[in-house]
């Protein structure tokens, strides 16, 4: 620490006026001005100055205080003013002994060479930017004059003593660029909600690995599907051509009805050189009646059924449209039902029209256009099969008088259950397919056993050794049934034939209709 002045009452000698004194800052000459008190000059070493007075006087040149001309903001605006610039004396002045540690660090802060403003500012704003730099180091100017054997000392613009603690340096303010990614420690989180997180996390990768599983699943089902039916299509060309797949048998049987079965088997017996097969349920219960229903026949037009349920599907499938436009060809003509036989060749009939020909008027010229349409008898004969007709397959063009086509009771009423169930065609397919058959001309098998309000649609097949008729009745009291009857004859029994299936529908027909029907005890069983 730099001792304080003393005042001027002091002993120490001063030096002669008109010399310039060692720090060469008195070579302004003013007149002397009274020491502050409370001022202090600090210097690296603790040497305490006499007061100088008179005009060269060090006193005045150094403190700020101590001249009413030189003031402190005169001395922040133009340092250099402070100082004389006029070369100082090269006479050398005696000094005291006491005064030696003192002038040589007034020489170090009279010789301090002073930036200029604008550089001083500079270095204010690069400290201020950046407080880790230093100030530059001042170099004291060769002063003529100065005593070589005590060479200028280097002050640092501000003295800070050794005892006296350096302010806190405030650290930069990292730039949003320079921050780190660190994110702040969150605060301690309760078990009950880390055991939370875990369960959904375990839910999450559940779900995820059950939907993996599942398009892996499904991916090798297809392909082991598509598989099979290459190898399929490979074996039987058939196969290949086929849409529709296996359709169970829409039939729900409960129990097979006992009393009507019991007098069915009378009238059948009654009739020995007829061969019988019968096929009945009542869709609203389920109970059935099967008389031989299993037994394959000559299909005679009854095939006609499945093939107007095949054409429908097609149209549904957009394979073909109701009107489109269908030509005549001389091989489809043949004799038989129907009124197409007397067209020429050529001639043009929509799809839609040809359908209805075939079970109206059971128009044996339109099917054989409608089988060659849906893709000929194989292509038929597969999707019978795959719809649960056994004993249905188309083996000749109509009219097949010798009796090679085949089909039995059960499968005529297994075909017209599904489509009133919508299994094989839509529903506004099953409506046009139910329209057609309640056209059918021919009503003197089935429709004759009926009573006057009931509604039947159904298709009739006939040849010289076979008589048939199935369909599905609406009875006055809401119930629906089923039933088809088959009877293989000889050319000379087709009226017994045609009594037969005759009785076998009123009688179905009044038991299902709740009229009184007999006990099974009173009917007698002809062998």
């Amino acid at each position: 620490m730099i001792s304080s002045i003393s005042s001027p009452n002091s002993g120490s000698k001063q030096p002669k006026s008109g010399k310039a004194s060692q720090s060469g800052n008195s070579g302004r000459r003013r007149p002397p001005q009274p020491q502050n008190g409370n001022s202090e000059i600090r210097s690296p070493e603790p040497a305490t100055l006499p007061p100088q007075q008179g005009r060269g006087s060090r006193n005045g040149a150094n403190s700020p205080t101590s001249s009413e001309e030189f003031t402190t903001q005169d001395f922040l605006s133009d340092p250099r003013s402070a100082i004389n610039p006029r070369k100082p004396r090269t006479t050398k002045t005696p000094q005291s002994k006491s005064r030696q540690p003192r002038k040589k660090g007034l020489a170090a802060v009279d010789m301090f060479e002073f930036p200029e403003p604008n550089q001083e500012r500079e270095n204010v704003s690069s400290i201020a930017s950046n407080p880790n730099n230093q100030l530059p180091k001042a170099t004291p100017p060769a002063t003529r004059g100065s005593r070589p054997s005590s060479p200028p000392v280097r002050i640092p613009d501000t003295v800070i003593p050794a005892d006296a603690k350096k302010p806190p340096v405030p650290k930069p303010r990292p730039q949003a660029s320079q921050r780190q990614g660190k994110r702040p420690a969150s605060a301690s989180v309760p078990p009950l909600v880390y055991a939370t997180r875990l369960l959904i996390l375990g839910v999450g990768i559940a779900v995820i690995c059950g939907t993996l599983l599942s398009v892996v699943n499904a991916v090798s089902r297809a392909s082991t599907v598509a598989a099979e039916e290459q190898t399929t299509g490979e074996n039987n060309p058939a196969d290949s051509a086929s849409a529709a797949p296996a359709t169970p048998e829409a039939l729900q049987l409960t129990q097979e009805l006992g009393a009507l079965k019991t007098q069915v088997q009378v009238l059948a017996t009654e009739n020995p050189s007829l061969t019988t097969g019968i096929f009945l349920v009542d869709l609203d219960t389920g109970s059935y009646l099967n008389f031989n229903g299993d037994t394959a026949f000559a299909s005679a037009s009854t095939i006609k059924v499945p093939i107007l349920v095949a054409f429908f599907q097609a149209v549904d499938e957009g394979k073909v449209q109701l009107d489109q436009m269908l030509t005549l060809k001389s091989e489809h003509i043949v004799g038989g039902s129907g009124d197409m036989q007397d067209d020429s060749p050529g001639k043009k009939y929509s799809a839609l029209e040809v359908a209805q020909k075939m079970i109206v008027v059971s128009d044996n010229t339109a099917t054989n256009m409608m089988i060659e349409l849906l893709g000929g008898a194989e292509v038929l004969n597969q999707q019978f099969a795959n719809w649960g007709l056994s004993s249905t397959v188309l083996r000749n063009n109509l009219p097949d008088l010798e009796g090679t086509n085949t089909t039995s009771p059960k499968d005529l009423i297994n075909i017209i259950a599904q489509v009133d169930r919508g299994n094989l065609v839509s529903v506004k397919s099953r409506d046009r397919i139910l329209q057609i058959m309640r056209q059918t001309k021919n009503d003197s098998l089935l429709p004759k056993g009926l009573g006057e309000d009931s509604v039947i649609a159904h298709k009739t097949g006939n040849i010289d050794t076979m008589l048939a008729d199935a369909g599905m009745v609406d009875l006055p009291n809401g119930k629906r049934y089923l039933v088809a009857v088959m009877v293989k004859h000889s050319p000379e029994t087709e009226k017994p034939a045609q009594t037969l299936i005759r009785d076998i529908s009123r009688m179905s027909y009044r038991y299902l209709n709740g009229e009184e029907m007999p006990d099974d005890s009173q009917v007698k069983i002809k062998n």
